[in-house]
């Protein structure tokens, strides 16, 4: 798949139901037992959604919280590819674009990641993130929550000194 023909675009209503099939064929909300309320989060003005539009609809998604709302830094909620459409860069890219916006408020990014779910500690271990942290039995009593970090490049926008008048 060729990333010009992606495009991430906000969440809107009409994705819900995609979103919803995305999170109903993954682990680990599957495994959990686990479901995400993307109209919640459409209505939680604190919380950024975007989807990932690629020929055929909604290849993935991403919520996530700009923060600085954890230790000086945003967090990952929530980020799912379609089973048709994994392995191919949407989720990098998805997390990328998180990143960029993240960064204009904050210079950290966190998220949480079961225990059982290898899978995406090595793709988080990939984009750069490092495991800062454990939660034992945080959402269930056989699996713990790792905590994993990355350290942003801040917009030069935030580190500009306001203009002062002489």
């Amino acid at each position: 798949m060729r990333r010009n023909a992606l495009r991430i675009v906000p969440l809107r209503q009409a994705h819900v139901p995609a979103c919803q099939a995305i999170v109903a064929a993954s682990d680990p909300w599957t495994r959990l037992r686990e479901n995400i309320d993307f109209r919640a989060m459409l209505r939680d003005r604190s919380v950024k959604a975007f989807v990932c539009i690629a020929a055929n609809g909604v290849a993935g998604f991403i919520l996530f919280l700009p923060g600085p709302v954890f230790a000086r830094g945003g967090y990952l909620r929530a980020i799912g590819v379609s089973p048709e459409y994994r392995r191919q860069g949407i989720g990098s890219m998805l997390l990328s674009h998180a990143e960029k916006l993240v960064s204009l408020r904050a210079s950290h990014f966190f998220l949480c990641v079961s225990s059982f779910n290898r899978e995406g500690q090595v793709f988080y271990r990939r984009q750069g993130y490092r495991k800062v942290g454990s939660l034992p039995g945080f959402i269930t009593p056989r699996a713990s929550e790792y905590i994993f970090w990355k350290p942003l490049k801040t917009s030069s926008r935030r580190l500009k000194p306001a203009a002062t008048k002489s």
